[in-house]
């Protein structure tokens, strides 16, 4: 029932989505990073932006496949959490965001992503019908939810290790947390218990 009415979600609102640009893997690269570091060439807010990030993912993600990879890397159990990439968490924010659709990825991933970013990131829903009453915050919440996630990530694979390294670690988290959690209450979205 959930894959139904995941389905039907996509399919209702990737109806409303800008068609993906076109681009080579190499640019796709490029803004993929910069998207990643909170420099995006394009507003996401905008069709035209959205159409971009689209056409990188679906370009980014041919070139993955056609090398033999499957891209974006999934968080979960067997993933080394120091193999994870900026790029990849904020692309699979975005997903939850509405900003790139289900259909923008290739292969493994496309399951994968939708089943991760509803289950295991419970801090992300709401995002997607918060876009469209502000698409700003929630393109800036994007991002602090990608740092989030990649310092919690950081945190779960060093807890076992205590130390300097640790106490660090979680102070970082700390910080990212509340960068979420006062951007989530500018777009009026609750994270939860992110995090706990």
């Amino acid at each position: 029932m959930l894959r139904v009415i995941a389905a039907v979600l996509t399919l209702t609102l990737g109806a409303c989505a800008p068609a993906p640009a076109h681009m080579a893997a190499s640019d796709a690269s490029e803004v993929l990073e910069r998207f990643a570091a909170g420099a995006a060439p394009m507003d996401v807010c905008t069709p035209g932006g959205r159409a971009q990030l689209r056409g990188a993912v679906r370009a980014y993600g041919a070139e993955m496949a056609r090398a033999g990879l499957t891209w974006p890397q999934v968080p979960g159990p067997g993933v080394d959490p120091a193999s994870l990439k900026r790029m990849d968490i904020a692309v699979m924010i975005a997903f939850g965001a509405g900003f790139v659709e289900g259909s923008d990825f290739r292969g493994h991933a496309r399951p994968m992503i939708g089943r991760m970013t509803l289950t295991q990131w419970p801090e992300i829903r709401g995002m997607r019908a918060a876009a469209r009453t502000s698409c700003a915050q929630v393109a800036a919440l994007q991002q602090a939810a990608a740092r989030f996630v990649i310092e919690s990530e950081r945190y779960e694979s060093m807890r076992g290790e205590g130390g300097e390294g640790v106490e660090r670690q979680a102070m970082m988290l700390l910080r990212a947390r509340r960068e979420m959690e006062t951007l989530a209450a500018q777009s009026g979205l609750s994270v939860g218990a992110a995090g706990s």
